[in-house]
């Protein structure tokens, strides 16, 4: 496909890309059976052999967007792909944002390469798919340790609390991702049971887990209290620098004062 024809072809999809809502509803409607005719494009696009316009099919089906788009996507993955447009099919249907991209994404968390694995769970998170909690929890025992920490972070990003135990379980296996996880979904029970991990796992593994607790607006300031309190008692430099860093960025009150003076207790 020559250039002039390319250019051509993303100039016209950028202008079928434009927000519905800035329409009126005579023109939304123009716009949406304008779409059709995209689709068709892109999907014509994807089923080539040629890399360069498979290429070009993704972005068309990204620019364009919707259901469709994402359907075209996975049709063209379960057709087959080299590893590297593999790679970029996922990445597109991670951008679409849709959820229909879900049944292709829950296969390729089963593919033979590790990396694909991981991609599509990524994926997954990013479209926010039905049932990718049960998914993620599942991927938690992959025997490749980039697949498990993904999962493991991802689970985090989605917010899955009722994935806590699989997540402290993960933890206690050296999915060390699960305790930035576990930051974000733990309930004050939670809290107790992550300090537990404190001298058993490096503490800069669970730091990042205690950014995230401090940063929640749902966690009782009780909780937060804990956490500065318990990590004093190990009175390392370590866990100085940590206070006091952490103490720069937390909000006026009774937390950033507790960390600022845990802080200055500890000796150097």
């Amino acid at each position: 496909m020559g250039v002039s024809v390319r250019r051509a072809l993303c100039a016209r999809v950028l202008v079928l890309a434009v927000p519905l809502a800035m329409f009126g509803a005579s023109e939304v409607d123009a716009q949406r059976r304008a779409r059709g005719p995209a689709i068709q494009e892109a999907t014509t696009l994807l089923a080539s052999a040629n890399p360069d316009e498979i290429r070009l099919g993704l972005e068309t089906a990204v620019t364009v967007g919707g259901a469709p788009a994402a359907e075209a996507i996975g049709q063209r993955i379960r057709r087959g792909l080299p590893a590297d447009l593999l790679d970029s099919a996922i990445d597109s249907l991670a951008a679409l944002g849709r959820r229909e991209a879900g049944p292709v994404l829950f296969e390729l968390t089963s593919h033979r390469r590790a990396t694909v694995r991981a991609r599509a769970i990524d994926a997954l998170v990013a479209v926010q798919a039905q049932g990718a909690d049960r998914a993620l929890v599942s991927a938690l025992s992959d025997g490749e340790p980039s697949v498990r920490s993904a999962a493991a972070l991802g689970l985090g990003r989605l917010g899955a609390r009722s994935a806590s135990n699989e997540l402290f379980l993960a933890l206690e296996r050296g999915v060390l991702e699960a305790a930035t996880a576990l930051g974000q979904v733990v309930d004050a029970a939670g809290v107790d049971r992550l300090l537990g991990f404190l001298g058993r796992v490096p503490l800069d593994a669970l730091t990042p887990g205690f950014d995230e607790l401090f940063a929640r607006t749902d966690v009782a300031e009780r909780s937060k209290l804990a956490v500065i309190g318990r990590l004093e008692g190990l009175a390392t430099p370590e866990v100085r620098t940590y206070l006091a860093t952490t103490a720069e960025v937390l909000p006026e009150g009774a937390v950033r004062r507790a960390a600022e003076a845990a802080a200055q207790r500890i000796v150097e």
